[in-house]
C-alpha cells in the first residue's frame, strides 16, 4: 500500500471512530455551560452536579477521542484499540437519551407533590365537606392527611429548584372565587404553586411553575393541571 493509501486510510478511521467521541463530548460540554451560566449569571436551574457530570463526560470523550487518533497514527494493536471508542460511543448513545436525571427528578418531585396534595385534600374535604380557602388552612390539610403518608409532605418541603446555592421551598399562591386553573400571569420563579378554589368551595385545580430546561431565567406553567371535584369524593357522614 502506498503511502498516501495509508495516510487516506489513517484520516478515515479517524473520522469513523471520531465519531463516536462527540456525544460524550458535546453532552460533557453541555454540562460545563450549564455550570459556567449558573455561576455567571442570575438564573434558576435544577439541582444537580453539572461540573462533576461534565468533567467526567469530557473525560470519557477525549480519552476515546485519544484511543481513536493513537489506533490510527501509532498503533491500534490488530484494531483492538478501535474498540474503545466503539464500546463507548455506542454506551453513550443509549445512556445519553435517559442521561438527564436532574430534570427528571425534577418532574417527578413536582408531580408527587401536586398528587400527595391531591390526595390530602380529599382527606379534608371528606371531614369538612368542602375544600380550603386560606393558607393557613391549606397548611393543615397538608399537616392533617393521612397518617401513613406524613412523612411525604415536610413543612416547608424544598423543591429540585436552586437559585445561587440554596434550595427553593415550594411557594404557594391562593386563589379564591375561582373558575379554572391559573395559566398566565405567572411568577417567573420555578416551584409556585396556584391554589384555586371556586366561590362554592367545592373545587379545585393546581397547577405549578417548572423548569422546561436545566437552568433558565424563567420558569413556565405547568400544563397539566391537578383538578377535583367536591362530588368526586365520598362525604363521611358522622
Amino acid at each position: 500500500m502506498s503511502e498516501s493509501s495509508r495516510t487516506s486510510l489513517k484520516v478515515l478511521l479517524t473520522v469513523v471512530f471520531g465519531l463516536f467521541s462527540l456525544p460524550m463530548l458535546i453532552f460533557g460540554g453541555y454540562f460545563l455551560v450549564c455550570w459556567f451560566r449558573i455561576h455567571t449569571s442570575d438564573v434558576y436551574y435544577v439541582a444537580f452536579s453539572y461540573l462533576t457530570a461534565g468533567l467526567i463526560w469530557m473525560g470519557i470523550g477525549i480519552l476515546s477521542l485519544l484511543a481513536t487518533l493513537y489506533g490510527a497514527w501509532r498503533r491500534s494493536f490488530y484494531g483492538l484499540l478501535f474498540v474503545v471508542p466503539l464500546f463507548l460511543g455506542l454506551g453513550a448513545m443509549v445512556i445519553i437519551p435517559d442521561g438527564r436525571p436532574e430534570t427528571f427528578r425534577s418532574m417527578v418531585a413536582d408531580s408527587n407533590y401536586l398528587s400527595d396534595t391531591n390526595s390530602f385534600l380529599r382527606v379534608w374535604y371528606e371531614d369538612h365537606h368542602r375544600f380550603p380557602v386560606s393558607e393557613s388552612e391549606f397548611k393543615e390539610a397538608m399537616a392533617k392527611g393521612p397518617a401513613a403518608w406524613q412523612y411525604r409532605v415536610q413543612h416547608s418541603p424544598e423543591s429540585r429548584y436552586k437559585r445561587g446555592a440554596k434550595l427553593l421551598p415550594y411557594e404557594l399562591v391562593i386563589i379564591n372565587n375561582a373558575i379554572g386553573p391559573r395559566l398566565t400571569d405567572v411568577s417567573q420563579r420555578p416551584g409556585v404553586i396556584y391554589y384555586c378554589v371556586s366561590r362554592d368551595q367545592q373545587e379545585f385545580w393546581v397547577t405549578m411553575t417548572s423548569l422546561n430546561s436545566d437552568e433558565a431565567s424563567a420558569a413556565v406553567i405547568e400544563r397539566v393541571a391537578k383538578h377535583a371535584a367536591g362530588s368526586d369524593y365520598p362525604v363521611k357522614k358522622h
